[in-house]
């Protein structure tokens, strides 16, 4: 491996260019640093990379910013790189196929489109914010739809709301029939 040390021509300005150091020299720059109060330090950030085959590391001299900003970005690409070797990635578009012959496809065969339900929700949620906006008693309507008791509403939002059960009938019509208007525009 070989290092290359770009430190600045004067290092009271940052604007003056960069050159290259010795490793004497660099060596003087990291026990000076050491010592040196937060403002009088130097900062470097390191580039690593292969050339012709050979992998070069080149510490260049930066300002207090330009460091710290390459320093975030180097702590969050490691914090990632250290989280994904604890899982492993696996395409289900990719078919493998084990010793038996079956692929992920059959074992992982599932009459649930992901896709599709999260759809699904969004629209229901979508149902929700309308009928508050309608009636208030049509989301209380919609929740007992949805857990099989379409019989039982009548008398729950009767009482629920001191209403007659026909006139709770007529909601329930007028109900249905804005749930299909609803599912026929969207």
């Amino acid at each position: 491996m070989k290092n290359t040390y770009l430190v600045f021509i004067d290092p009271s300005d940052p604007k003056s260019g960069l050159r290259v150091a010795t490793k004497k020299e660099w060596n003087q720059i990291l026990d000076e640093n050491r010592g040196a109060e937060q403002g009088k330090r130097r900062y470097f950030i390191c580039d690593r990379f292969v050339d012709c085959g050979v992998l070069d590391r080149m510490y260049i001299e930066a300002t207090k910013s330009e460091f710290d900003k390459w320093h975030s970005q180097t702590v969050e690409t490691e914090r990632k790189r250290k989280l994904g070797k604890q899982y492993g990635f696996v395409s289900l578009q990719q078919i493998l196929q084990d010793e038996d012959g079956l692929s992920f496809c059959d074992a992982l065969e599932d009459s649930n489109d992901l896709e599709e339900d999260m759809c699904d929700k969004i629209r229901i949620e979508h149902l929700r914010d309308r009928l508050s906006a309608w009636k208030p008693w049509a989301v209380e309507m919609l929740d007992l739809y949805l857990s099989g008791e379409r019989k039982d509403a009548t008398v729950i939002i009767s009482k629920r709301y001191g209403k007659t059960e026909r006139t709770v009938q007529r909601w329930k019509e007028l109900f249905e029939a804005y749930v299909i208007r609803f599912f026929e525009k969207n």
